[in-house]
């Protein structure tokens, strides 16, 4: 049953293709027939340089019926040696008749700088030869002055090169307002300098130019000089052309201009920023200090920043999360692993390896174990960011989750964390205000100025042609955006807790095995390992232990990290715990992550003139 429905459905999307494949064959197959047995354009040109033209054509749709013939005439043309304008053709007065009695009605669109004109009747179709004629007049030939000696002319594609039939019996006569004292005519396709068959001109200002045949994609360009001021001077129809040289002014002053505002808004956000963005500190203290309460000190002023001393332990109060968002000023997500870590150290979870035939593709994995008893069964007395971590990681009533199975809950927690840990820095008295806050703030005005300078490049370059002014505003926005990240500052008291951050992370990052200092029932490694994974020097400090305990000088028996084998540590378990710690922190950031006219005697060719376009049957 199976077999035939799909043999039912795929006969069914065959005939559909051959359906949709018809029309467009059908049209294809009735170009090939048509053509056109006869065609014959009567121009009089006018002194003020209009042209009436009248084509009488026969086009034959042999068997093959259709609604009539369209023409395609250009409106605007590129002028060689003129980017900023446009040349124009005007038309009006179209009409159009037939004696052999097919419709002849018409329909005009514009289509990209082309005028297309329809005649016939979309609901009747006619076959066999049938006459058309067809007229119009059209504005903007002539070119006054273009030949060498003055004269005006009319270089004009009087049959464009974009037909789709072939025409035979061909047959252009022109009828002047003064003598013509000179003619030439080329046909075949563009770019063609073959001359017509027969062209003849008269002093009356009558000129006649036949070809027995044209193929498609082939055209007449017709060329006539008459006497100067023979059409009293009147000057090529052009409309401006918005390139991107006149659009911003590359040849003003605009450049130079935008230069100086852009140099002036970029120094503006600089001074500003580095006002704002400059810790304060305590004058006359040794880094790393505060003043005692009570005592007279020099006061504030600007961090000079300077050495700091080497430090064995971290600051008095301050935990791995919020060190490590006072060291960079952003609450990195390896806060966040560190801050895990660190309720793994004091009793709050544990951190337990799978086995290797329990994990997902003998990929490493961990569980993590809610503590159940003892006063770290309750979460009172945590720091908001500390219980938010806890309650993303064990959510409801959870007691154990694999680290790579972290859940939605966690994934949503991450941002009340960071923001939570921006929250404690202020609290703390570090900052004034939160540094997320501060740089959001001048993102924002970022992005309001870039899009003020769009919008003032875009009204500028089309009014006024200076765009380029526009986009010193444009970069004044983005200066703004990249001095967002310099933009938070310090306060007196958070510039000394950094310089004991800076000594503490001095000794994490360049501690050797031989200069650990040990006291006496203290787990240095458990203790400093959630700093030293705020401070990126994680993997470090736990070679050094490694290095140590290979050595023979430490014992660690830490019950917050259980490894292959529980109750043992060794050397190899430092390693495990580092690997640990890099899987978090993908884990935890995977949670907080889209012109004028030339002479036609010079080089003339069809499709040089004005004008133009082509046709064919529909």
């Amino acid at each position: 049953m199976r077999r035939l429905l799909n043999r039912i459905l795929t006969l069914l999307a065959v005939a559909l293709v051959a359906v949709l494949a018809v029309p467009a064959a059908a049209h294809a197959d009735a170009e090939d027939a048509w053509s056109i047995t006869r065609y014959h354009v009567d121009a009089q040109v006018h002194p003020e340089g209009t042209i009436d033209v009248t084509i009488d054509m026969t086009f034959d749709f042999a068997d093959e019926s259709g609604h009539g013939p369209y023409l395609t005439l250009v409106e605007r043309q590129e002028i060689p040696d003129d980017p900023d304008h446009y040349r124009v053709l005007e038309y009006t007065g179209i009409t159009a008749s037939s004696d052999s009695g097919a419709p002849a009605d018409v329909t005009t669109e514009s289509d990209d700088g082309g005028l297309i004109v329809y005649v016939g009747d979309e609901n009747e179709k006619v076959s066999g030869a049938q006459q058309y004629t067809i007229s119009y007049t059209v504005a903007g030939v002539p070119n006054s002055g273009a030949g060498a000696d003055g004269q005006d002319e009319v270089f004009w594609n009087v049959i464009g090169s974009a037909w789709e039939v072939p025409m035979s019996d061909v047959l252009v006569e022109i009828d002047g307002p003064h003598a013509i004292r000179d003619a030439a005519c080329y046909v075949g396709p563009v770019g063609s300098d073959d001359i017509c068959a027969n062209a003849t001109y008269r002093s009356d200002g009558l000129a006649s130019f036949d070809q027995p045949a044209l193929d498609s994609g082939e055209g007449m360009t017709i060329v006539l000089a008459y006497d100067p001021d023979t059409f009293g001077g009147v000057e090529p129809i052009l409309v401006e052309r918005t390139t991107w040289s006149n659009f911003f002014g590359i040849d003003t002053v605009a450049p130079w201009l935008a230069l100086l505002l852009a140099g002036g808004g970029i120094a503006a956000v600089v001074v500003r920023a580095r006002q704002r963005g400059r810790d304060r500190a305590h004058l006359g203290l040794t880094p790393g200090l505060t003043p005692v309460s009570g005592a007279s000190g020099q006061g504030e002023g600007h961090a000079s920043g300077g050495p700091v001393a080497v430090r064995f332990t971290p600051p008095d109060g301050v935990t791995p999360g919020a060190a490590g968002t006072l060291l960079d000023e952003v609450a990195h997500t390896q806060d966040v692993t560190a801050t895990i870590v660190d309720l793994a150290v004091r009793g709050y979870l544990t951190i337990e390896e799978v086995p290797v035939d329990e994990s997902k593709d003998g990929t490493p994995d961990w569980w993590l174990r809610r503590t159940l008893t003892g006063p770290q069964a309750s979460w009172e007395g945590l720091l908001p960011f500390e219980e938010t971590i806890l309650r993303g990681v064990f959510p409801g009533s959870d007691r154990k989750v694999r680290m790579s199975e972290l859940g939605t809950e966690f994934t949503e927690s991450m941002s009340q964390t960071q923001s939570e840990l921006y929250d404690r820095v202020v609290e703390r008295g570090w900052f004034s205000k939160s540094p997320q806050q501060v740089r959001i703030a001048w993102v924002a005005a970022g992005v309001l100025t870039f899009m003020a300078g769009v919008g003032v490049t875009i009204a500028l370059g089309l009014l006024t042609g200076w765009g380029f002014v526009g986009l010193a505003v444009v970069l004044t926005g983005i200066a703004l955006m990249v001095a967002a990240s310099f933009a938070p500052a310090r306060t007196a008291d958070g510039t000394a807790v950094l310089a004991q951050t800076l000594g503490f992370k001095k000794y994490l990052e360049t501690a050797e095995a031989n200069q650990l200092r040990f006291e006496e029932g203290q787990d240095i490694f458990s203790r400093y390992l959630p700093y030293a994974i705020a401070f990126g020097v994680a993997e470090h400090w736990a070679t050094v232990f490694a290095d140590a305990a290979a050595a023979g000088q430490v014992e660690l028996q830490p019950t917050w990290y259980v490894g292959a084998t529980p109750g043992v540590w060794t050397a190899a378990a430092f390693t495990s715990v580092s690997g640990f710690v890099s899987t978090a922190s993908v884990s935890v950031g995977a949670a907080a992550m889209g012109a004028g006219g030339a002479s036609g005697f010079s080089g003339g060719s069809v499709g040089a003139g004005v004008g133009g376009g082509g046709g064919g049957g529909w």
